[in-house]
């Protein structure tokens, strides 16, 4: 505000030199304008008076008169310049807006005028100038496009007729301001970021108060640290930028869709995965609508993907933009959203869970979801301690592994066909096992052993084939427990975590592969272990993880 501030004034500065200088007579004579451009007039009545006698420009005339244009004009007294048209104003839902939009306190003359220059008006936009010269030395000027068809010099400044009225657009942050009650909800979730911050240097000191600190007639300035700490400031004319507008019907059925999607997938069972998905949902309906390239229908067509400032994934096959609205901006384009899906990949960070669980499950149980051959159960065992790498923020995690021994020694592989599953203790000291309802998608299966097993573990999902780890790669940290591999807990920051492991904490686990669910219905998964032994006698196992790629959409 501070820049436009000191525009402004300088313009001013500029009017009254121009209005003080005993050649503004002679410069701006009829005889010097005519010469080379006859559609240069001049005129001896004010401004006002000129477009209150043209009637021609009536549709201009009650445009500034009824937006109180004129009324400032009077009071400030100076030079102006003014953009009318024969034209009819049309329906318009800002209408002072549009008014401002036509008049500077620049006193512009067209020997001012120069190709690419751009002019201030009093909406605080910028219009810009293009001038085209004809072989004949003519001059022709544009504003924002628009051609200008006379020109006439007033007693206070300069009239410039235009073929139609200018169009001003308004920057990305008045668009969100005045977005109606149709579009609320988004609205409401980007301007709830604003911060009001007191502005010390504009504030004027009115006093002291009784404990001796000074009073100030206060002045607070809007800031939105949210988006600005991503360099995109909403109100900067600079952007050249693409918004999404989604309306209200719009966001909630893409809530209402997610919500139901969660619940059908099992995913809901304590108040913070609840919590977690109202935030995480309702984050990412405005994260995903703000774009630092200003792009065209083409790009949406031709690219798979686009990245918004929050680094969230908008996938143009499956989100459906309109296009034949486009809402041009004076810092970049929007479009309205026909359609939205919250993505499979944001909804499930990734899903894990550990084989301990298997020592706390009935027979029954375990041939359900433990379903082996030539393994027998030894005993369950912690060989470290449960440790968080950001104690107080995350929780305690234990490194704890099931552990079996071979049937028939002599027979040396087993098999293992797992179905992942929730385990949640009841306070009696039952128990609820359910399987995952995992929707399809691709997906990073992660596994995690103990280091050094001692053998090959052929790997399938759903009856395919991933892999084989080998014994040499098992005896690397990667399938260790949880402490290695790739990935960490969601939220969880290495740079804030405090412990020295801290790199080691809850981590995805040794990727096996890529895998991919088919169909459109959330399914029961099997993991298949094959452990080719050689003379090894035991196996243990950790934990899985299935964590969605940016193709679970």
């Amino acid at each position: 505000m501070k820049t436009i501030k000191y525009i402004l004034s300088a313009s001013i500065l500029l009017g009254s030199i121009f209005a003080c200088s005993d050649d503004w007579d002679s410069y701006y004579s009829k005889k010097e304008q005519v010469i080379n451009n006859d559609n240069i007039t001049v005129v001896e009545s004010s401004l006002i008076e000129y477009l209150k006698t043209e009637s021609g420009l009536n549709s201009t005339y009650q445009l500034f008169e009824s937006t109180g244009v004129f009324e400032t004009m009077n009071k400030k007294d100076q030079l102006f310049t003014l953009l009318v048209s024969r034209g009819a104003v049309g329906t318009l839902d800002d209408v002072a807006y549009m008014a401002k939009s036509h008049v500077s306190d620049i006193a512009l003359s067209p020997a001012n005028l120069y190709d690419g220059q751009r002019v201030l008006m009093w909406n605080g936009k910028y219009l810009n100038v293009a001038v085209e010269e004809s072989e004949l030395k003519e001059k022709t000027y544009y504003f924002n496009g628009i051609k200008v068809k006379q020109i006439t010099k007033a007693a206070n400044g300069w009239i410039y007729e235009l073929e139609s009225f200018v169009s001003s657009p308004k920057s990305m942050y008045e668009v969100i301001k005045d977005l109606g009650e149709d579009y609320s909800l988004f609205r409401e979730m980007v301007l709830s970021k604003e911060e009001l911050i007191f502005d010390k240097n504009a504030s004027i000191p009115i006093g002291v108060d009784n404990t001796g600190n000074t009073v100030y007639d206060s002045i607070f300035v809007v800031t939105n640290p949210y988006f600005t700490s991503k360099g995109f400031d909403l109100t900067s004319e600079s952007l050249t930028a693409t918004m999404l507008i989604p309306s209200n019907e719009v966001v909630q059925k893409a809530q209402n869709d997610a919500w139901k999607k969660l619940g059908d997938w099992k995913l809901l069972t304590t108040d913070a995965l609840k919590a977690r998905a109202d935030t995480v949902i309702d984050n990412w309906i405005f994260q995903s609508a703000f774009f630092k390239v200003k792009y065209t229908e083409q790009d949406f067509t031709e690219k798979e993907d686009l990245s918004s400032i929050f680094d969230k994934q908008w996938r143009t096959t499956v989100q459906e933009v309109d296009f034949t609205r486009p809402l041009t901006m004076s810092n970049g384009v929007a479009y309205y959203v026909k359609s939205m899906k919250i993505p499979t990949n944001v909804l499930i960070y990734r899903l894990k869970d550990y084989m301990r669980w298997y020592e706390h499950l009935t027979e029954a149980d375990k041939g359900k979801y433990f379903s082996s051959d030539n393994l027998e159960f030894v005993d369950a065992k912690t060989d470290v301690a449960a440790w968080s790498g950001w104690p107080g923020v995350f929780p305690l995690i234990e490194n704890r592994v099931i552990n079996f021994n071979l049937a028939d020694k002599t027979k040396a592989e087993y098999t293992m066909d797992f179905v992942p599953f929730q385990y949640i203790g009841n306070n009696d000291g039952s128990y609820t096992a359910t399987p995952y309802m995992i929707p399809p998608g691709e997906y990073d299966l992660c596994l995690g052993f103990k280091q050094k097993l001692g053998h090959d573990v052929e790997v399938s999902f759903n009856g395919k084939k991933v892999t084989t780890i080998t014994t040499s790669q098992l005896t690397s940290t990667t399938y260790h427990y949880d402490r290695g591999g790739q990935g960490y807990p969601e939220g969880y920051d290495t740079t804030k975590a405090t412990d020295k492991k801290k790199g080691n904490y809850d981590r995805d686990g040794g990727k096996t592969g890529v895998v991919t669910i088919e169909g459109t219905e959330p399914v029961e998964v099997t993991i298949t272990f094959r452990g080719v032994m050689g003379t090894v006698t035991k196996t243990m196992f950790h934990h899985w993880c299935l964590k969605p790629t940016k193709n679970c959409y």
